[in-house]
């Protein structure tokens, strides 16, 4: 039996009576079985999920045994009637029904639960565009590149997310949506792509090389979506992805062609305008005035008004926007006049470039004084912002900081500033944004603005900073993700304004623990690098200190021991030069890692045994416990434990008596691979819990990561070696997402552990349990881990002494 409803369905030319039994198209009945009429009305009857080939079979064939071929036969014949996108065909799946109805009230009118993508839920109906739809569907199943071409504002955006929603079936590893217009180079195109894709930098790999390794075998459909901008970026990343991926296809958005080998443009033209042009206007128009009528005194003055606009979407949807303020007949007129000021302007640019530059024109004309100086400042957001943030970057003058919220209502009710469904971000549509970039150069406050801009955001992540270590540190990694645009403009700007030099020093020092609990050590060494930059090689300052000091931390953490200690060298000589003992210690501290790390371990010991001394002298108790922590690892790794355990318990002591949560659980960490060496497994297991009881209040993803590496040591000495590659598995794949490097005593402590498992379990029966570890969500892998430490101690052998 299939589904049945009582209605008919109607999509396209094609309408389908259930009752009659009949499929019509273009008015007229088409041939069809009768096994092939109900199994297209299962599938619609289903259409809101897919439908396994088992279950078709039974629906269709109740009570038969036949083969499956017959179900793809009769597929077959569905799909020549209706288009070869009727019926998706999800491999090991099943099929489902995949044509928009156009008389569906039951049916999904968005993508379904279930499909893996990302693309934005949309806030106004789509209008027209059916033949570009079913052309540009039939473009991307016959080539594996489909670029949209044509002028901002007409609507390539939109038309490619609404194609891709109906094709979210066919692609089983996701549709992925990459909103390019924020981004400002060329080098951050893969950077956007993999953080869309979840994607995360791996140290010492090119992240090109990180994105390929993971669409090679997936099938999946990426949107690079506003690529004009960005045109050798985006042409290098599809032309790698797609040589190496060959289920990927890439559908791009652009003012050009991408020009890579394979691609299929695809214009998009301009609304036809007796229909699908005023039935936008009209719909647009109803939005803001439900009073607006369509008569036909109005029609032929509305027909115009899109002519005159060349029916680029963008622009008719700015003009509806202003029946709420004046009567068409009235627009026409207005309109008339921009075009004739527009003929004035220059005459080389393309007549579409020109006609669109003439309705923003109009449109910003017509806003009060306040409203275009809050539109023209807003065009120095990148990727969006929050009320808070205009408030405090775009008031002053005529605009008063009370008046932001109203004046930003009623900018998004004009069409001109974009909100999200949750109401909390604003955004400028990219072609507006430009627009009003060129007014607020015109205007001669884009410095002023620049500084505001940038002040704002070092405050902000000189705020946010403080609770990145702590119980909120999830949120305040999404706020910063959130702003990440932001940020790297306003650190672009510190090259601009007067106190840029301070500025871009602040900045990089409140985002240095966010590089590395984001997973961006890579981008946050840039930074470091710029800002470092930015300042007079000659100068021999703190300042100067401390921005040789991020430079080198962050290159030590990513593993590059070469370049950490190349900037902490000179760190340490100017800090010598200042006297300050302070800061002379913390930079040895860095500098003995950097050491260690290239195989220099007396070196090493050398620098910390005088950065010990330091912290003595100046009575520092947290760097006294970092230098010491720093020491005794160094004995660790030459075997000296005795040595090495003392060290440790002062250490301990002092981080304790100052409260200091997370350099208490690194000393525990130290003191549980201490113990495991010594073969104390009961001793390790108790500080590995204690460890993760601590890490609840300090939030240290470094310190959570290191539990699993440690446990994956204590895992051995238990003779459990399938658990100790499980842990040391889901230890790898949280080093990749937070992209922090084991130190060279943590991997003398845990790699010939490693390579013991590997022998014990063999390589194929290793590599499948770290496999299993490395698929596992971080949190569910630190539960396996508590839950395993909490077990009985008679799960664990009884201590067993040091020999």
């Amino acid at each position: 039996m299939y589904v049945t409803f009582p209605m008919n369905y109607k999509f396209g030319t094609v309408e389908v009576r259930p009752d009659e039994r009949q499929i019509l198209v273009e008015g007229q009945p088409a041939t069809v079985g009768a096994r092939a009429f109900d199994l297209l009305v299962t599938l619609i009857g289903h259409r809101d999920r897919v439908v396994s080939k088992g279950e078709l079979l039974d629906l269709v064939w109740p009570g038969l045994v036949v083969e499956e071929n017959n179900l793809q036969v009769q597929v077959s014949t569905l799909r020549k009637i209706l288009g070869n996108q009727s019926i998706a065909t999800l491999p090991g799946r099943g099929y489902r029904f995949t044509l928009p109805i156009d008389n569906d009230e039951t049916g999904p009118s968005c993508p379904l639960p279930g499909f893996a993508h990302n693309l934005p839920a949309q806030l106004s109906t789509f209008v027209g565009r059916e033949r570009e739809i079913s052309e540009l569907k039939e473009a991307l199943g016959n080539a594996r590149l489909v670029t949209l071409t044509g002028m901002g504002g007409n609507g390539k955006s939109r038309l490619s997310i609404k194609v891709a929603e109906q094709v979210i079936p066919e692609y089983t590893d996701g549709v992925w949506l990459a909103e390019l217009s924020p981004v400002t180079e060329n080098v951050r195109v893969p950077q956007v792509v993999a953080f869309v894709l979840g994607v995360k930098e791996e140290p010492e790999r090119a992240l090109i090389e990180t994105l390929v390794a993971f669409v090679k075998s997936r099938r999946m459909l990426l949107i690079l979506d506003n690529c004009e901008h960005l045109i050798e970026g985006c042409a290098e990343l599809a032309r790698r992805l797609l040589l190496a991926a060959p289920q990927l296809k890439i559908m791009a958005s652009s003012r050009e062609p991408l020009h890579v080998s394979g691609e299929s443009r695809f214009p998009v033209p301009g609304l036809d305008i007796k229909t699908e042009a005023v039935s936008l206007f009209v719909d647009r128009a109803l939005a803001v005035q439900p009073a607006f009528q369509r008569s036909p005194s109005n029609i032929e003055t509305v027909a115009a008004i899109c002519e005159r606009l060349d029916g680029i979407p963008l622009a008719i949807e700015l003009a509806a926007a202003r029946v709420n303020a004046m009567p068409v007949e009235r627009m026409s007129v207005l309109l008339n006049d921009a075009f004739r000021l527009l003929n004035k302007g220059d005459r080389a640019a393309p007549s579409r470039q020109q006609t669109l530059r003439a309705s923003i024109d109009w449109s910003y004309d017509l806003l009060s004084i306040p409203e275009r100086i809050l539109l023209r400042r807003l065009a120095i957001f990148a990727g969006g912002w929050s009320l808070g943030a205009a408030e405090s970057i775009a008031s002053g003058g005529d605009v008063a900081q009370l008046d932001v919220f109203d004046l930003l209502t009623q900018l998004v009710e004009k069409s001109l500033v974009e909100i999200d469904a949750r109401g909390e971000r604003y955004r400028l549509l990219e072609t507006v944004r430009q627009y009003a970039y060129e007014m607020l150069q015109a205007s001669g406050e884009l410095n002023p603005v620049r500084g505001a801009h940038a002040r704002y955001y070092v405050e902000f992540a000189e705020q946010v900073r403080r609770d990145i270590g702590g119980l909120t540190q999830a949120k305040a990694l999404a706020r910063l993700d959130a702003e990440i645009e932001n940020l790297l403009a306003a650190h672009a700007s510190c090259s601009h304004v007067p106190d840029g030099v301070s500025l871009g020093r602040r900045l990089s020092r409140a985002l240095r623990h966010y590089w590395i609990r984001g997973g961006h050590l890579p981008l946050g060494i840039r930074v470091a690098l710029d800002a470092l930059a930015r300042m007079n090689h000659a100068d021999r300052t703190k300042e100067r200190w401390s921005a040789l000091f991020d430079v080198g931390q962050l290159s030590c953490w990513a593993g590059q021991f070469a370049q950490g200690r190349r900037y902490m060298q000179e760190a340490v000589a100017i800090a010598r030069e200042i006297g300050d003992p302070g800061p002379i210690g913390g930079a040895l501290q860095m500098l003995a890692l950097a050491c260690s790390g290239e195989g220099e371990n007396g070196t090493a010991r050398s620098y910390l045994e005088e950065a010990v001394a330091l912290a003595e002298k100046v009575n520092d108790p947290i760097e006294l416990a970092a230098a010491l922590n720093g020491l005794a690892q160094c004995h660790r790794i030459q075997g000296e434990l005795e040595l090495a355990e003392t060290l440790y318990q002062r250490a301990m002591t002092l981080a304790a008596q100052a409260g200091n949560n997370e350099t208490i659980a690194i000393t525990l960490l130290n003191l549980a691979m201490l113990w495991i060496d010594r073969r104390s497994a009961e001793r390790a297991r108790s500080m590995l819990l204690e460890v993760l009881a601590v890490s609840r209040s300090t939030g240290s993803r470094a310190a959570l990561q290191s539990v699993l590496e440690v446990s994956a040591g204590l895992a051995m000495l238990t003779e459990d070696p399938e658990r100790a590659a499980r842990f040391y598995g889901a230890a790898e794949a949280m080093a990749t997402d937070t992209g922090i490097r084991r130190d060279p005593a943590d991997a003398s402590f845990l790699l010939p552990r490693v390579d013991d498992a590997r022998r014990r379990l063999g390589v194929e029966a290793f590599e499948a349990c770290e496999k299993q570890g490395r698929a596992l969500p971080a949190e569910v892998a630190l539960q396996e881990a508590r839950a395993w430490l909490e077990e009985a101690t008679r799960c664990l052998p009884t201590d067993q002494p040091c020999t």
